[in-house]
């Protein structure tokens, strides 16, 4: 558990110093001057994250062996390859429905500039932190929690509800980031739900029948497919 705790402290420190120099970037005038100086926000990143990891990492090590959920990584094709696949798949939902109807319909730009910010800021926070937010914390804590509760004997429900909690509580953490971008519309918030919610459950199922490596792999496989290929391709 403290190793395990120490890694997600060092990688949230890391992906939130990425997450922080892209929120600074974004910066106003006016909100730079409510700050005082850009570096608080690099720091204050850093530390939210390296936090949110760490409480994650602890819950996870003691809920996860509990249900089964702590499969070590060991490279297997078929898990690769459904990691791959999962990740093309989510990468599609996320760049094809943007592209055909969100882009007009909430006045996006329809020229894609690839950042190598945004990209590795995705790649560690999106695809290693979120996942051990996300499924290794939240996930592996509901699925032992429904099955005390519960005391089912279907014990692949319990499993599939906190696929799909954590998958909904996964897209509804966007939300913040949409309000700032674009507001709260109706077709706004559909947006964010439906491009984030299904990806979110199939990262779930490789947490669940494949471990949490391969669930990470799916989610970095999403940015690389999405922000390398897809929407260059698209936009």
């Amino acid at each position: 558990m403290k190793k395990k705790a120490i890694v997600a402290w060092i990688l949230g420190l890391a992906a939130g110093a990425a997450l922080g120099v892209q929120q600074m970037t974004a910066l106003t005038p006016e909100m730079e001057s409510q700050i005082g100086s850009k570096s608080v926000v690099v720091v204050v990143a850093m530390l939210q994250t390296a936090v949110m990891a760490c409480i994650a990492a602890i819950v996870g090590a003691w809920a996860a062996p509990k249900v089964n959920l702590d499969k070590p990584f060991v490279f297997r094709k078929n898990s690769i390859v459904a990691a791959l696949v999962i990740g093309l798949v989510s990468a599609g939902i996320i760049a094809v429905p943007e592209k055909l109807v969100f882009a007009e319909a909430l006045g996006l730009e329809d020229q894609y500039q690839f950042s190598w910010l945004y990209f590795v800021g995705s790649v560690l926070y999106g695809g290693i932190i979120e996942e051990v937010l996300l499924r290794f914390g939240l996930m592996s804590l509901v699925v032992w929690a429904a099955g005390k509760m519960t005391k089912s004997a279907d014990k692949s429900g319990i499993y599939i509800a906190g696929i799909v909690i954590a998958a909904l509580v996964f897209a509804a953490g966007h939300l913040p980031a949409t309000a700032q971008m674009m507001g709260l519309s109706t077709m706004a918030v559909v947006r964010t739900m439906l491009l984030n919610v299904l990806p979110g459950i199939g990262f779930g199922y490789l947490y669940w029948k494949h471990g949490l490596g391969y669930a990470m792999m799916a989610h970095i496989s999403t940015h690389v497919f999405n922000q390398l290929i897809l929407l260059p391709l698209l936009f």
